[in-house]
Formats: C-alpha cells, sequence, structure tokens
C-alpha cells in the first residue's frame, strides 16, 4: 500500500509539473504576439502613407494633364483665328494686287482706243473707196475693242454740260461761253474713263469762263 501511495504522489508531482510548464509556455506566446501586434501596426503605416502618397501624386499628375490639354486647345484656337485673319489679309491684298494691275492693263490700253477715235473722225466724203472699207474694219475692231472693256466695267465720263470736278476732268483750258455757265465742262479733248467707281483716267477738257 505504501508504494501505491508513493507512485499516486510521484504521478501527481509530474501532472502539476507540467501544467506549470504548459502555463509557463502559453504566458510566452501569449507574450510574444502581444510583442508582434504593435510590430504589424507600425508595419502598416508606412504602407498606408505609401498608398496616400500615390494618389496625391495621380492626382497632381492628372491636374498638371488636365493643364495641359487646356493649354493646347488655347493655343489651337490661337493658331486657327491666325490662320483665319492670314487668310483674310492675303486675300484683301490679291485683290488689291489684282484690282491695281487691272487699271495699269487698261490705262495702257485706252491710248489705243484714243488712236482708233482720231482715225474715225476723218469725215467720211474726204474718204476713197478703198479707205472707207479700210476705216469700217477699223470701227469694227474699235466697237469689239469697246465691248472688252465694257464687261471688264469700264466705262466713259460724261462730262460736256456738267459742272468742273478736278475727280472727273482735267481743265486744260477755260474759254468763254454764252451757252454755259461757269466753270462748267463745253467741249472734250481727250475722253476721260471710270473703272467702277475710280477713275481710270480723267476727261480732259474745256471748262466755260464768264469773266
Amino acid at each position: 500500500m505504501s508504494k501505491d501511495k508513493e507512485k499516486d504522489k510521484e504521478k501527481k508531482h509530474e501532472q502539476q509539473a507540467a501544467a506549470e510548464a504548459a502555463e509557463a509556455e502559453n504566458a510566452k506566446v501569449n507574450e510574444s504576439a502581444e510583442q508582434a501586434e504593435p510590430a504589424q501596426d507600425a508595419g502598416d503605416a508606412p504602407a498606408a502613407d505609401e498608398e496616400q502618397a500615390a494618389e496625391d501624386a495621380a492626382s497632381t499628375d492628372a491636374k498638371i494633364a488636365e493643364a495641359a490639354v487646356a493649354d493646347m486647345k488655347q493655343r489651337y484656337m490661337r493658331l486657327q483665328a491666325d490662320f483665319a485673319n492670314f487668310k483674310k489679309r492675303t486675300a484683301g491684298e490679291k485683290l488689291q494686287i489684282s484690282e491695281v494691275v487691272k487699271m495699269e492693263v487698261l490705262q495702257n490700253v485706252l491710248p489705243v482706243v484714243d488712236n482708233f477715235e482720231r482715225a474715225l473722225q476723218v469725215p467720211q466724203d474726204k474718204l476713197t473707196d478703198d479707205l472707207k472699207s479700210f476705216v469700217d474694219g477699223y470701227e469694227m475692231i474699235y466697237k469689239q475693242l469697246m465691248t472688252v472693256l465694257e464687261k471688264e466695267g469700264v466705262v466713259k465720263i460724261d462730262a460736256v454740260g456738267k459742272p468742273f470736278d478736278p475727280n472727273y476732268h482735267q481743265a486744260v483750258m477755260r474759254v468763254a461761253s454764252d451757252e454755259y455757265d461757269n466753270d462748267v465742262v463745253v467741249e472734250v479733248l481727250q475722253e476721260g474713263y471710270l473703272l467702277g467707281d475710280k477713275t481710270l483716267r480723267p476727261a480732259m477738257v474745256k471748262v466755260a469762263f464768264n469773266g
């Protein structure tokens, strides 16, 4: 019996020691877990900061991109407006140049018209039959030339009986006249012409003078 009791005591003693060892081991595990939690929290904080920094950088990049796009649009619109103004300006300059060239060409044609008119002023009764045929040909060419000039907008200045106007008339002589008032055109020495509203060549005229 005494041996059995001793065995029971030893067994209880072993069980108590095992329990104490297990308790100590659990305490160590709990302590390690408690120490690990702050470390994990400390590791989570930099990750969150990095994520926020990435979001901020992406937002900044987006704003910069939007500003760049807006600037590009404004530059494009300005270029379009500048190009439209350039086209209008060059079109106007081309029109002005063409009008100047046209006037110069027509001004050079007018002396030819004068020569035709002088040739046609020869009295018909002083012409031979051959010369009459020649003059008839001249007259036909003259009419064709005047038709072309009219199509280009060239018209004669109506001068006789009109008050002298330096914009349309070039006075080369003043003559006494009972028929016309003072400073009225009494005779045209050389025809004047208009091209639209511009004077292609002023009429060379005599002006009445009633002293």
